[in-house]
């Protein structure tokens, strides 16, 4: 989905339509879609994610949409939003997972990634001006603000327990994905509370960024290593609100960002391209204390190079 909105961003829009059929047909019938699968007990269970489905649609379904005009890929759309909105809790968040194998929902606890199935009301309801994705979307960012955002130091935390508790620090890129989400909803219903939320996170990214220019991967262990998968989306993240609200010092800060990615980029060799940091997240790969990239990194460094180059 990420290289679909990349693809859009460059109007590459045959290699946009391409991976986003791929998508389209892996789309259940409810509207959601498998986008893991966890392993207990040698049991591979396959998991649907109302946060993960939303990003699918936001990042390929509308993106495509709004460059093909196709009307498959807008109600491909609002069928996932539909299944989203039908599986949330009574206070408008959503779950961090569906167990498809033993057919129940994990709640034991909630993570801050589902901060960006906002991003995916907003817009959607942008295009259709239907008010019941706007109406829900206000529910969701106030529960989720109210939740997961500290305002006395600017931070989200990293999930919230079954008693809606605030736990496991501040994650790095769960800023980036919070933002991801309140920036497009800002400018779809803005108030001040959301800019003020905004405002307080993204000058916390500023002054926590490190003198190389990325980020901890957990900003409040910063022993833990950088978060070589997360520095390219806060640094879009800070370019986006830059763009609605222009401020010297987090252009800078984007800049300093940018320039981190590249200096961590390898450049041979089978993971040319990859964006690599040590962090703890090398057990990703069943490997303590190795480097790991993801693909979608390397879609938003490239997305925050091209907005660069045309400001």
């Amino acid at each position: 989905a990420a290289l679909v909105k990349y693809f859009c961003s460059i109007n590459d829009l045959k290699k946009a339509e391409k991976l986003t059929d791929i998508l389209l047909k892996k789309q259940d019938i409810d509207g959601s879609w498998e986008v893991r699968s966890e392993f207990h007990n040698e049991k591979e269970i396959p998991i649907k994610a109302p946060n993960d489905s939303s990003y699918i649609a936001n990042n390929a379904l509308i993106e495509t949409y709004q460059l093909t005009k196709d009307t498959k890929y807008l109600l491909a759309a609002k069928k996932c939003a539909d299944w989203v909105m039908a599986k949330s809790r009574e206070d408008g968040l959503v779950w961090t997972g569906y167990d498809v194998l033993n057919k129940k929902w994990l709640k034991d606890f909630i993570i801050v990634d589902t901060g960006f199935t906002a991003g995916f009301l907003a817009n959607l309801g942008k295009i259709t001006n239907d008010e019941k994705y706007l109406n829900f979307l206000i529910k969701f960012v106030d529960r989720f603000i109210e939740l997961f955002f500290d305002p006395d130091t600017g931070g989200f935390c990293t999930s919230i327990d079954k008693e809606n508790k605030k736990y496991g620090g501040v994650f790095a890129r769960g800023q980036a994905w919070a933002l991801e989400g309140l920036i497009p909803t800002f400018q779809s219903i803005p108030n001040e509370r959301l800019k003020t939320t905004i405002e307080k996170n993204i000058a916390y990214l500023i002054k926590n960024q490190l003198p190389n220019g990325g980020w901890s991967y957990n900003i409040t262990r910063p022993y833990l290593g950088e978060d070589s998968k997360g520095v390219p989306v806060i640094t879009k993240a800070l370019l986006d609100w830059n763009r609605i609200s222009p401020n010297k010092e987090i252009y800078n800060s984007a800049k300093k960002g940018i320039q981190w990615c590249k200096r961590k980029t390898s450049r041979s060799g089978d993971s040319a391209g990859g964006i690599f940091s040590y962090n703890a997240e090398g057990a990703i790969v069943h490997s303590n204390y190795t480097s790991t990239a993801l693909i979608y990194s390397s879609a938003y460094a490239l997305q925050v190079e091209n907005q660069l180059k045309n400001e």
